[in-house]
């Protein structure tokens, strides 16, 4: 039992080290940060930004190795809804700091590499729904 809840503190490192990254990266590349860590009645949303009047939705996968298969695999028909569904309940209850009217709404992922010693390898991915 010990080992799970070290496990899972490392995930949770792992993950919070990860949506640095993402942040980061994002900032880097032109998009505001709105929000992080958005609670909807369907889940959590890891990053909201905003680029060029759209809105982008930003889910962020880190892995510390490709063992379980690549972080972006992990974006499965359930997440994918999951998205959805957070997305539109964000907008429908209205995200502080966005501007308005929005020209579009992008649902998309991020996956970040992290090993040791190695610098991340970070990969985004627009429009991430099937």
């Amino acid at each position: 039992m010990r080992s799970c809840r070290l496990g899972g503190q490392h995930n949770r490192a792992l993950g919070n080290a990860g949506e640095e990254l993402a942040v980061r990266w994002l900032t880097d590349h032109g998009f505001r940060v709105v929000a992080r860590n958005l609670r909807t009645s369907y889940g959590e949303l890891d990053v909201v930004a905003e680029k060029n009047g759209h809105v982008h939705v930003v889910e962020v996968k880190t892995r510390s190795g490709i063992g379980y298969g690549s972080p972006l695999e992990a974006i499965d028909h359930r997440k994918q809804e999951h998205l959805r569904r957070s997305t539109m309940a964000a907008l429908a209850a209205g995200v502080p700091g966005l501007t308005r009217p929005t020209r579009g709404i992008h649902i998309d992922a991020m996956s970040i590499l992290m090993s040791d010693g190695a610098a991340p390898c970070i990969e985004f991915l627009e429009d991430v729904l099937a």
